[in-house]
């Protein structure tokens, strides 16, 4: 019996301790480093595996920083991490992304450090784990300043001390990487947080430098895209003709010629289907930014609920259907040219905006927080009288004196006659190429005449048009215009029709007025209702008239 009480005692003692253990463990604070310290080897493999799952979890840094720090929230005090670089070349400091509890967002801020600010940063050696102060750390305090300054963190509060610890990385022999866990009380990291760091930055920086890596990749395939593009635009400026350069055009092209260097604005003017694209091109070609393409985008096109995504860009989540980030037309032309057609179709709200980039070259994404810089060309291009619409107040003055600094009228082609011969033979060559004939069509000299007799209403683009219409209809007969000329506009064949028809000399247009109103009145000229009423004129006079216009007074006037 004794033997059998000392066994259930014995196991009993056991039993309560695996409890009160696990008790231990249960109770603690997942907040408390304890925890970590508290649960052995398990929890320590536990948080590698956690943290691996979280930096793998998507390949985009945002999504990744995020969910690692909701994971490291339960370890150690924290409020904000980031990812950053450190080009000891430039003594730049290039800030990539950043989560906070709702979120993780991409950053493209980049911050200018002196010698003692860089001399701080390289005290963070690779591997090893430094916690820094904002209050005791000249170089924090000059980011915090910047911070504050240029109002770029909507996410959180830096104008109070904080505290930061910070786990470095190489990319590059010149180029260093960080991981930064901020707090938002100063001294808020103890040798315990250390510990925890310690014990899982191997795995942490690795996959911080795979995702940098995929960023990277990334990055260099839109640059040999960038470069394609730039290529092909290269070898379709080069096998463009055109016409008009030393004779219709002389003036556009001088003007052309002194402007492109420059980093004024551009407004062409110009009929519709003058070419205002083309002298764009010309602009940007004879630019030092025709290396990089020029971005160009339909102002008139674009609905007004779309208006402000399309030129500046949205952030991931800023409204209903943006799965991702999107550069706007500027973000895109940054040390390029924008070409922006049919400019005086944009809404005032639309004026507003644009305006404001054009003065200070800076915006901020739909949904953003941070501005962006750019630096960028602008060509603008209209149709329409922007001096009339000003007067009118359906265009900002203020931008058209920003916008009018070099305008450029492009002539329209019933004034540069001597260009049509060109042009014909040009787009007959151009479409009988397209259309693979075996024989380009020649146009008799009896035909240039014509063409050039015609008023050309819509300009280059309408002769391109007619051009092709003649050689389908044309193949393989005689190249003729007959018939194809006279496609105007309805209003002009309204105006045709009224001139085309036999005018009647004035006496016998009174004549037939003056018998249309006996018949009215039945032949009766005074009193009420009678002709003279109705004509409202003296009776005396109606029958002067009638007597000098012959007109006989009876039953059966006609």
């Amino acid at each position: 019996m004794p033997r059998k009480r000392h066994f259930i005692l014995q196991n009993t003692r056991k039993l309560w301790m695996e409890i009160v253990k696990y008790s231990r463990i249960c109770l603690l604070n997942k907040k408390d480093p304890l925890y970590f310290t508290a649960g052995k080897m398990e929890n320590k493999n536990k948080l590698i595996k956690d943290l691996t799952l979280s930096l793998y979890s998507s390949l985009n840094l945002e999504k990744s920083l995020h969910e690692t720090l909701v994971l490291l929230k339960k370890y150690i005090p924290l409020d904000v991490v980031h990812v950053f670089t450190l080009d000891l070349k430039k003594n730049s400091l290039d800030y990539l992304a950043e989560a906070v509890d709702k979120k993780g967002l991409l950053l493209d801020m980049k911050i200018m450090l002196n010698n003692s600010q860089i001399k701080e940063f390289k005290k963070v050696k690779p591997g090893e784990i430094f916690v820094l102060n904002s209050s005791a750390s000249p170089a924090l305090k000059f980011i915090q300043r910047h911070f504050i300054k240029r109002r770029e963190s909507g996410n959180f509060d830096l104008s109070s001390p904080f505290s930061i610890m910070l786990i470095g990385f190489e990319i590059l022999p010149t180029l260093l990487g960080g991981f930064g866990m901020i707090s938002l009380k100063e001294n808020s990291f103890k040798k315990d947080h250390v510990k925890i760091m310690n014990s899982v930055k191997r795995h942490l920086t690795g996959a911080i430098l795979n995702l940098l890596h995929h960023r990277e990749v990334v990055r260099k395939n839109e640059e040999l895209k960038r470069e394609k593009e730039i290529l092909e635009n290269f070898l379709g400026r080069s096998q463009e003709k055109i016409i008009g350069r030393d004779s219709g055009l002389k003036e556009v092209f001088k003007m052309i010629g002194q402007v492109a260097n420059l980093e004024c604005p551009v407004l062409i003017l110009g009929e519709t289907g003058t070419g205002k694209e083309l002298a764009a091109n010309e602009i940007h070609r004879l630019s030092w930014r025709s290396d990089r393409k020029m971005v160009r985008i339909n102002c008139g096109a674009i609905p007004e609920t779309l208006i402000d995504s399309e030129l500046f860009g949205h952030e991931k989540g800023a409204f209903t259907g943006a799965l991702n980030r999107k550069m706007g037309v500027f973000e895109q032309a940054d040390k390029s040219t924008v070409f922006l057609d049919e400019i005086g179709e944009l809404s005032f709200a639309a004026q507003a905006k644009l305006l404001r980039v054009l003065q200070t070259m800076e915006f901020r994404r739909v949904g953003g927080h941070i501005p962006v810089a750019v630096n960028v060309r602008i060509i603008a291009a209209t149709n329409r009288d922007l001096f009339k619409m000003v007067q009118e107040r359906k265009f900002r003055e203020d931008l058209w004196f920003r916008l009018n600094v070099f305008p450029i009228l492009i002539p329209p082609l019933r004034k540069r006659k001597e260009d049509i011969k060109g042009l014909a033979v040009y787009f007959t060559e151009k479409k009988s190429r397209e259309m693979n004939l075996e024989r380009i069509p020649e146009i008799s000299e009896k035909e240039f005449e014509e063409l050039k007799k015609y008023p050309w209403p819509g300009n280059i683009r309408e002769m391109e048009n007619i051009i092709e219409r003649s050689i389908i209809l044309h193949k393989e007969g005689i190249f003729e215009f007959d018939g194809l000329l006279n496609t105007g506009s309805p209003e002009d064949k309204k105006g045709d029709n009224l001139l085309s028809q036999k005018l009647l000399p004035l006496e016998d247009v009174i004549k037939n007025h003056i018998k249309k109103a006996l018949q009215v009145s039945g032949c009766r000229i005074e009193g009420k209702s009678g002709a003279a009423e109705i004509l409202k004129i003296n009776p005396s006079t109606l029958r002067s008239k009638m007597k000098k216009l012959e007109i006989k007074l009876n039953r059966t006037t006609e």
